[in-house]
């Protein structure tokens, strides 16, 4: 396919951390009930997570958007390009975005959800996938992003409800067949529930990660401890959504208002930390990270 280089989007995604250049977002839409119902309706899984996680089923979409707008402000500030996603009707969680799609090195990896409404979110993307410089799509199993950590070395991938064994065999094969020599590690976890990987660990600094240890079986622990400088976060912060920060830089950080404790940690080991309200975004469970789909950074 010819692409028009003066419109090509280059993807390039060394790790978490590297520093941010590009990233698609997408406001907050309208929620109802009948919407839900139509594109999704209840199953297993989200019982699981409507049990483990503190939910607010509606939420104000306007106040939600001028949250947004404020952290879009932010990364504009430091240098940061928005790209907007388009809102596909229907859709309750496209603000999400970090779960329809990831970047790994010079790749973008179509993701494979499991419900019906999350996988017509990828439709907001129609006008900015054909300017990918590499896209692929993962066609079987199931896999979010979400679920996908791009350490410097390692992509670690959580098994949970929204990726499966399957979706994480798919992606190893893809990374080959894109010439990526990157190896995957899997995290368990030590129940049924979680969202995604990223609210209950995550990497806001080169080296540190943030963790909430009782969700991980031991295996997985031993692993993360060996590779990270961690710092748990308590029961409620977790269910706040405080893991789920997102990095500008290598040494900055934006995280939630109320982070003051998990700040202050980063802060003693050198890191420049943003807080903001997001406060109505994370009535349902996601916060800086969720809202936002990396497409460039640079190390």
């Amino acid at each position: 396919m010819n692409q028009d280089k003066t419109n090509l989007i280059s993807i390039n995604l060394p790790s978490e951390t590297a520093t941010l250049k590009k990233v698609v977002m997408c406001f907050a839409g309208p929620i109802s009930v009948s919407s839900l119902l139509r594109y999704g309706g209840i199953d297993t899984a989200l019982l699981y997570q409507l049990w483990y996680n503190k939910f607010s089923p509606f939420f104000n979409f306007e106040k939600a958007r001028q949250q947004q707008q404020a952290f879009m402000e932010i990364m504009k500030h430091n240098g940061v390009e928005v790209l907007l996603a388009d809102q596909v009707p229907g859709c309750a969680t496209q603000h999400y975005t970090r779960d329809i799609g990831f970047a790994i090195d010079d790749t973008f990896f179509c993701a494979n959800p499991r419900r019906y409404y999350r996988k017509r979110e990828l439709e907001g993307l129609k006008n900015l996938l054909p300017r990918f410089s590499k896209a692929v799509h993962l066609e079987s199993g199931v896999i979010e992003g979400g679920d996908v950590i791009v350490d410097e070395q390692y992509i670690i991938v959580g098994l949970g409800e929204e990726t499966d064994k399957e979706g994480v065999d798919c992606l190893r094969k893809k990374l080959k067949a894109s010439g990526i020599d990157r190896e995957v590690v899997t995290i368990e976890f030590t129940h049924r529930g979680i969202i995604h990987l990223d609210t209950k660990f995550n990497i806001p600094t080169k080296g540190i990660g943030l963790i909430h240890p009782g969700s991980f079986k031991p295996a997985s622990l031993k692993w993360l401890e060996n590779q990270f400088d961690l710092i748990e976060a308590t029961d409620e912060e977790t269910a706040n959504i405080e893991i789920n920060t997102f990095a500008l830089s290598p040494r900055k950080v934006v995280m939630r208002e109320r982070s003051e404790r998990l700040a202050s940690l980063l802060e003693s080991k050198g890191v420049e930390t943003i807080l903001l309200d997001y406060s109505e975004v994370t009535k349902l469970p996601g916060s800086f990270r969720c809202t936002t789909l990396p497409i460039e950074r640079i190390a």
